[in-house]
């Protein structure tokens, strides 16, 4: 059986400290059958996956500048402008991106003329994301916080906002280790000057609506001293512009998580994920590899609705 020629691009993470990979070989074996794969150095080097295991699974290995010159370019984390520029105009990236939350990228994808798929708006019929790890993120990050709050969890009140997937990854990991958590719901969070006192953790997992990003402020700088000394303050869904609910929070990375605030510790890592790299590639690689392969089949100009809503063209 004949297949369109495409070429898709499997790129390596730029961020320091980021090792995951969004395919591996295993999922990556029937799409290489059909369609030409390239992959790209040392991309799963990372989580310890070798580019002679791609290259098994049917891949081929290339250079950074190679993997951008595919019909289809896939990652995590959205690429810098660098790598943008070689992409060719009217190509596709797949990729994590967040555009609501990130105007400038909206802008450089505009600007190199690229079509771009929003992994996270790849949903089913009941609009649930196709591509997630929330709960895992939820857990990883409130790991990371008990870490560095550097107490005895046991006796740690948590206090966390929000009750989704993520705050649920959350709730359970400080559960697991014995903390006292307490759930703020939706009138909570606009009464927070009553709630902070006696708090050790802080943790934000809220679905904060766009339309109030940067502008409805929950926990103000000089609510801090409300919290028990040497708190903490664990932002899980803080995106790269901040725009979080709590004043005095800004986007931290993986090399570099945490700062100190009126003496309150906080942590707002743009790639919570990235604490489990291994596990992470996994769960990806498993929920991408159908949708990459359909995407493929059916070529961008006949997607399936579900795709193609989360499909911004350049």
């Amino acid at each position: 059986m004949t297949y369109k020629k495409i070429k898709i691009g499997i790129a390596a993470e730029n961020r320091p400290q980021e090792k995951r990979v969004i395919l591996l070989p295993p999922e990556l074996k029937a799409i290489a059958a059909k369609y030409e794969v390239w992959v790209e150095k040392g991309a799963g080097a990372g989580i310890g996956v070798k580019d002679k295991e791609y290259e098994k699974a049917g891949a081929k290995i290339g250079s950074k500048e190679q993997i951008y010159q595919g019909d289809l370019v896939i990652r995590i984390k959205e690429p810098n402008e660098d790598e943008l520029k070689l992409m060719r105009p009217g190509t596709a990236l797949m990729s994590m991106l967040h555009l609501k939350g990130n105007p400038t990228l909206t802008r450089l994808l505009k600007k190199y003329k690229i079509n771009s798929l929003a992994m996270a708006e790849i949903k089913d019929a009941l609009g649930k994301r196709k591509i997630e790890a929330l709960h895992q993120t939820g857990y990883l990050a409130m790991q990371k916080g008990i870490e560095l709050w550097g107490k005895n969890p046991e006796k740690a009140v948590v206090k966390i906002m929000g009750y989704g997937n993520v705050a649920c990854g959350a709730i359970q990991c400080a559960a697991r280790k014995l903390a006292r958590v307490i759930i703020l719901n939706k009138k909570d969070i606009y009464e927070m000057k009553k709630h902070l006192p006696g708090t050790d953790i802080l943790v934000n997992a809220l679905r904060w609506p766009h339309k109030l990003r940067g502008k409805v402020i929950l926990v103000k700088k000089e609510m801090l001293k409300l919290l028990n000394p040497g708190a903490i303050i664990v932002d899980i869904v803080s995106n790269p512009a901040g725009q979080s609910p709590i004043e005095t929070i800004r986007p931290t990375s993986l090399d570099n998580i945490s700062y100190v605030m009126d003496g309150v510790i906080h942590t707002a890592c743009w790639g919570w994920p990235g604490l489990d790299p291994k596990r992470i590639s996994e769960i990806y690689s498993s929920q991408t590899a159908p949708i990459i392969q359909e995407i493929a089949d059916k070529g961008m100009d006949n997607l399936p609705q579900y795709i193609k809503a989360a499909l911004v063209k350049a």
